[in-house]
């Protein structure tokens, strides 16, 4: 009897040790899945479990999913005020030199920022079954993580220094400096290169002039081209501003969902 009783009392110290609950987070899912909004998953749930517990449709584009994160958007508004700032900076240095057409273009290229929300996007693998069977790509989710997974777009888009930004059809292989032709660019865009930023928000940058010319690089559909400021332009005021701004425009996911704004 007593034997019995001390075997009751372990069981009972044992099970007061243990968590009452498995601990549990949440994140969002939106666009093109059958179960859009708040997904509950045990706090050390992955990429793929999200992915799969979101119940991506057959026709999402996985090329332009987005992994939309809180903890990269007090780095990414930096970035922002930045760009904000060197922006301003052009502005007020071109207006100086009398550079009127690059003094409209910073102004106009700010507010167009001033107007992006900061996503917090982080480039990965979404695809749920690629991202289940790729350990390297499978990375932890956490609280408040957002997935997006979109439906195909069928344009592309020339932003920058372009007399207007554009929105073209789509042209399967087409190369990317082709689209130049239905965009033009202004007196001063940089006329050696531009930046091509993929619906997965990679950005790699293409030299189009005839002394450097890169082999054809195939857009995407939903992709956008960069067409930067000359650099000797931004000599001395904001050298960098060309890649740190196609590198924002890269958080940018074909569309907003709402979670993210």
């Amino acid at each position: 009897m007593k034997a019995s009783a001390f075997f009751v009392a372990a069981l009972l110290a044992v099970s007061g040790n243990l968590p009452s609950r498995v601990s549990s987070m949440q994140i969002q899912a939106s666009g093109d899945v059958a179960t859009p909004g708040a997904i509950e998953l045990s706090e050390k749930a992955r990429l793929s479990d999200a992915a799969l517990a979101a119940h991506v449709q057959a026709d999402a584009y996985m090329v332009g999913a987005a992994w939309l994160r809180p903890s990269l958007q007090v780095e990414q508004q930096r970035q922002k005020a930045g760009l904000l700032f060197d922006l301003d900076s052009v502005r007020r240095q071109a207006l100086k030199d009398g550079q009127d057409e690059l003094a409209t273009l910073s102004q106009s290229l700010g507010a167009w920022l001033q107007a992006m929300p900061v996503t917090g996007r982080q480039v990965a693998l979404l695809d749920p079954r690629a991202v289940e069977v790729t350990p390297m790509e499978n990375r932890p989710v956490a609280e408040g993580d957002t997935l997006y997974y979109p439906t195909r777009p069928a344009t592309i888009q020339v932003v920058g220094a372009v007399a207007q930004r554009c929105e073209l059809p789509f042209v399967a292989l087409r190369d990317a400096r082709d689209y130049l032709k239905a965009c033009p660019t202004l007196v001063v865009a940089d006329a050696d290169s531009i930046f091509v930023i993929q619906p997965d928000g990679r950005v790699f940058r293409q030299n189009v002039a005839l002394w450097n010319r890169s082999a054809p690089m195939p857009l995407a559909p939903g992709a956008v081209i960069y067409v930067p400021i000359g650099e000797h332009r931004l000599h001395g005021v904001a050298p960098g501003l060309n890649n740190e701004l196609a590198a924002f425009l890269a958080t940018q996911p074909i569309a907003i969902p709402e979670s993210a704004r």
